[in-house]
């Protein structure tokens, strides 16, 4: 066998019997078998605070407004027109004193409905308040 080869065996050789001769001490740097239930470090007692209980809010219903409907009542008996003017055909006819609800104007006719007919009148035969005539959605052509 070579000489090189026969040095380099015998320091390989003495050196792993030295790291067994130190795995000796390293058996006993290690923690006992592990136990099936984990242990945890002991934390000091405290002393539990039963909570009290939090009552729910209550809650308070938001009132909408409901909107207050356009009406007016017709002055004297008159035709109710398909369109806003005398040009468009007669839809029916309203007597005096019944209300009609007012959904919008054109000029000084009104688009009117009752529970039987619907259609447009003229602003001359309609009794309401100059308030409730501005609050009427204007109608686009």
């Amino acid at each position: 066998m070579d000489h090189r080869l026969r040095t380099r065996l015998v320091i390989f050789t003495l050196g792993f019997a030295l790291l067994l001769a130190a795995c000796g001490d390293l058996a006993a740097a290690l923690p006992e078998r592990p136990t099936p239930v984990p242990t945890l470090a002991r934390l000091p007692s405290v002393t539990p605070i039963t909570p009290s209980p939090t009552l729910a809010p209550t809650l308070t219903p938001t009132l909408t407004p409901t909107p207050r409907p356009l009406v007016a009542t017709v002055a004297r008996a008159a035709n109710v027109r398909g369109g806003p003017g005398t040009d468009y055909a007669i839809v029916g006819v309203i007597e005096a004193g019944v209300t009609v609800t007012l959904r919008s104007r054109r000029d000084d006719w009104f688009a009117i409905e009752t529970p039987d007919v619907t259609g447009w009148m003229f602003r001359d035969l309609l009794e309401l308040t100059a308030e409730i005539e501005r609050a009427v959605p204007v109608a686009l052509p």
